[in-house]
């Protein structure tokens, strides 16, 4: 009987302990969290739009005339210099309507100094005209000729002039049609040349749409250069925000493809005009990287400043800001006795500035709180302070 009653104490002792052992585990088990601490920051609002990298210059050649492709003289991604010659025509036609105006030219040129040669003749014969006419004028005042022989001489003269007259319209003419020769020899000289197309500007060859013996109409594409250098982006900017983009504002442009690209651009162009529902804006490059390539699809985040806001405000990362019925909130974190005590405190938000929240109310600088894993705490649980690697 002694020995039951010893046993049966020695296991209510043994109960006692594991329960009070297991108590004291439950109350005092600490959280590991992340934390940041709260700090005043400038507020710029930044918005990211997407776009296209495309060359500065681009221009789309086409021959001024008609023809049979002789031969295309450059290839795709080729580099080629102003004025170089890029494709050529069958120049045969042009060529021979060429050679006609300069025929046109010689045969007016010869009817203009025989023109000269006839009017040499009339002003001669019109001199004489005249002075016979004044001679014979003054010997009738005198009664020493006859009226038929003083209207013989006046006769005479009036067709001198007349012939004289006559000579310079046909001088006139021989110009005009030597004018006119010239013109065409000019016309038919530039269809000849416009049978070699030539780079308008240096660049690069991207495209060419023509092999050589087949039919080049007049303006149509035959290939596309683009300029080399640094590239403009082009991004379309929704209504609300595009009041706010202004001139050499300064972009911060990045590539999906190019992970370690981050250039600096400025607004070179907004448009008046939308585009659906976006204004189209084109940003230049103030830096280059030569694996950009026309056509690449590029991310250009814009910094709009609110002058009525401006002053510091407190950004803290969305993952540290919790929400339930009632309110959002975050946990302070303090520190008593050599121990962290997480305490929920409401707080009121505004703005999203990039993955942070702008705290309005509720947080001053300085402050720790926690930055992840809200729904795994309780308002006065221990934590403690978990530093990432």
């Amino acid at each position: 009987m002694i020995n039951r009653i010893i046993i049966f104490c020695t296991c209510i002792m043994t109960i006692s302990s594991c329960s009070e052992s297991n108590t004291k585990d439950t109350t005092t088990r600490i959280k590991p969290v992340k934390y940041v601490t709260v700090r005043s920051t400038d507020v710029n609002e930044s918005q990211s739009f997407t776009g296209l990298a495309k060359s500065q210059r681009e221009a789309q050649l086409s021959f001024k005339v008609s023809g049979t492709l002789n031969a295309v003289k450059v290839k795709v991604g080729e580099k080629v210099q102003k004025g170089q010659i890029l494709a050529v025509l069958d120049a045969s036609d042009y060529q021979v309507s060429y050679n006609a105006s300069l025929a046109g030219i010689d045969n007016s040129k010869a009817q203009v100094e025989n023109a000269q040669a006839q009017l040499e003749n009339a002003r001669s014969a019109l001199v004489t005209a005249e002075s016979n006419y004044k001679r014979y004028e003054k010997l009738y005042e005198t009664n020493s000729i006859s009226i038929s022989e003083f209207e013989q001489a006046k006769s005479s003269c009036k067709s001198a002039q007349a012939n004289y007259k006559a000579v310079n319209t046909q001088i006139a003419a021989a110009q005009s049609a030597l004018r006119s020769s010239q013109s065409q020899t000019k016309s038919a000289s530039n269809q000849v040349s416009y049978t070699r197309m030539t780079a308008p500007f240096s660049g690069i060859i991207t495209e060419i749409n023509i092999e050589p013996n087949e039919l080049a109409a007049q303006g149509q594409p035959i290939m596309v250069i683009n300029s080399e250098g640094k590239p403009d982006i082009e991004v379309g900017i929704p209504e609300k925000n595009i009041a706010s983009v202004k001139p050499n504002q300064e972009v911060i442009v990045t590539f999906n493809t190019l992970k370690d690209v981050q250039l600096k651009g400025a607004v070179h162009e907004i448009g008046y005009n939308a585009i659906g529902n976006t204004y189209p804006v084109t940003v230049r490059m103030k830096e280059n990287d030569a694996r950009i390539r026309p056509g690449m699809p590029a991310i250009a985040k814009f910094i709009f400043s609110d002058q009525e806001e401006n002053g510091e405000s407190i950004l803290v990362p969305s993952s540290a800001i919790g929400e339930d019925n009632q309110g959002r909130y975050v946990y302070i974190i303090s520190e008593d006795k050599d121990e962290y005590i997480c305490k929920r405190r409401a707080v009121k938000v505004g703005k999203v500035h990039d993955a942070n929240f702008e705290v309005l109310d509720g947080l001053s600088g300085g402050e720790m709180i926690v930055s992840a894993g809200l729904n795994m705490l309780q308002d006065g649980m221990l934590v403690s302070l978990y530093h990432s690697k």
